[in-house]
């Protein structure tokens, strides 16, 4: 009897071992008991059972709370679907790994006995549809959206002048805001910031109303040439109509490409005559290097800075010697410096027959004088040429009559404050354009 009661007692032992054994291998890995993944009970599930859970589970089901976007200031509510947010379920799965580990196992065997599990939530890893969400971001866009507004200055009658008061533009940023969403996901948080960018003002109107540029710095003007055709006109008004009013502020290094846009049909440009290439051909905005001259010109004798300036491959008798200026779109630019202390004033005047530039400011008690050009020629040991003498006049017109390139030289002498400063201005010229030899391409149409 007492040997029955000994192997009874083993086989009790060796099925409670195994039993243990089963209860080991059954529960590693898996899920404690009273575990959710939000609101998705996972109690005793393994890691690949909850997979298949969460791949067939609704998102806007089994979230505990809903997304919120933050918007100037405001906190708007929506759910998960509406945004186009998505479960991940392997990231879920990565993320809950800690909860599914057992570092003991009698303790855990315990607490399952005595049922003290505590209830524990795992939060869900969510991804976005970045389409679903642009169109939220999109409907944002039309109500917040403002373009950025310079404060404006204009020169009435009797020296009377108008300011406009600026405004902040806004913007919002979709790729930023889908960046924030995205990055709250990963951090399993549920609240995002929409990005409003701010595009702050180029002129603000204090500054107008403390120094109004309402003094004549400079004029100038140039004339139209006698073949020039009713395309060429059109161009230099809507390009003039461009600059004018412009206000740069101290400091400012302002483009004239920037100002004028692309050159193009849809841009308000006809086709008219361009020197490319040593040639003359229509293109869309011909006529536009005669706004460069004007203003360039207006701008020296203001005494402007100039970062940027080209001068024509062919020399054009309706712009002062070694003065002209050109540009091309992309790649030729006149830039000029504002490098007054105070904001400056833009007004262009286009009629039928010339074009005038004014530039307003404070006072600056600047004095600007143009030396003659002297000239000499490519090829030629230097000799410079003043053009205003007789011997000059008879090289340079026979040189031009034969299509030598030439260079010329100009001082810019520059007195202010009692200071005198001088800079020089080269070009570099292939013949003159009142020849009949340069070529034209195709007639403009």
């Amino acid at each position: 009897m007492h040997e029955k009661a000994k192997y009874l007692f083993l086989a009790l032992v060796a099925v409670l071992a195994c039993l243990l054994v089963w209860d080991f291998i059954f529960w590693s890995g898996r899920f404690p008991p009273n575990t959710y993944i939000e609101k998705i009970d996972v109690s005793g599930l393994s890691k690949f059972e909850v997979l298949e859970r969460l791949r067939s589970a609704e998102v806007d089901k089994s979230t505990l709370s809903p997304i919120y976007l933050k918007v100037e200031g405001k906190v708007l509510s929506y759910k998960p679907s509406e945004l186009g947010a998505y479960i991940s379920p392997r990231r879920t799965i990565a993320n809950s790994t800690s909860v599914t580990y057992r570092s003991n196992y009698l303790v855990d065997f315990y607490r399952r006995l005595a049922g003290n599990y505590t209830k524990r939530t795992i939060p869900l890893a969510l991804n976005v549809d970045r389409d679903v969400f642009k169109i939220i971001l999109e409907g944002f866009a039309e109500s917040i959206d403002a373009p950025v507004q310079d404060a404006t200055f204009a020169l009435l009658p009797e020296g009377r002048y108008r300011i406009t008061k600026e405004k902040t533009g806004k913007k919002v940023d979709i790729g930023a805001s889908c960046v924030n969403l995205e990055k709250a996901f990963r951090n399993n948080e549920r609240t995002a910031f929409v990005e409003v960018v701010l595009t702050l003002p180029r002129v603000y109107a204090k500054s107008l109303v403390k120094y109004p540029p309402k003094y004549l710095l400079s004029e100038y003007t140039t004339y139209f040439g006698s073949h020039d055709s009713p395309n060429r006109v059109h161009n230099i008004k809507l390009a003039s109509g461009r600059t004018n009013n412009y206000v740069a502020t101290s400091g400012e290094v302002f483009s004239l490409l920037g100002m004028l846009g692309d050159f193009t049909y849809d841009s308000g440009y006809k086709e008219a005559f361009v020197l490319y290439n040593g040639m003359l051909e229509p293109q869309s905005g011909g006529g536009s290097c005669q706004i460069a001259s004007t203003l360039y010109n207006a701008a020296l004798l203001a005494g402007l800075d100039i970062l940027e300036r080209y001068n024509h491959g062919i020399y054009f008798t309706i712009y002062p010697l070694g003065r002209d200026a050109s540009i091309y779109s992309s790649s030729r630019d006149l830039k000029i410096v504002n490098n007054t202390s105070h904001p400056i004033y833009i007004k262009a005047y286009a009629t039928d027959r010339k074009l005038t530039y004014r530039i307003y400011g404070t006072p600056t008690a600047r004095k600007i004088s143009f030396s003659r050009p002297m000239v000499f020629f490519e090829g030629e040991k230097y000799r410079p040429y003043n053009v205003m003498t007789d011997e000059a006049k008879e090289k340079i017109n026979k040189a031009l009559l034969n299509g030598k390139p030439f260079y010329t030289y100009v001082k810019v002498t520059k007195l202010e404050a009692g200071y005198e400063t001088e800079k020089t201005i080269v070009s570099h010229y292939k013949m003159t354009g009142d020849r009949e030899n340069v070529k034209i391409v195709r007639p403009e149409p």
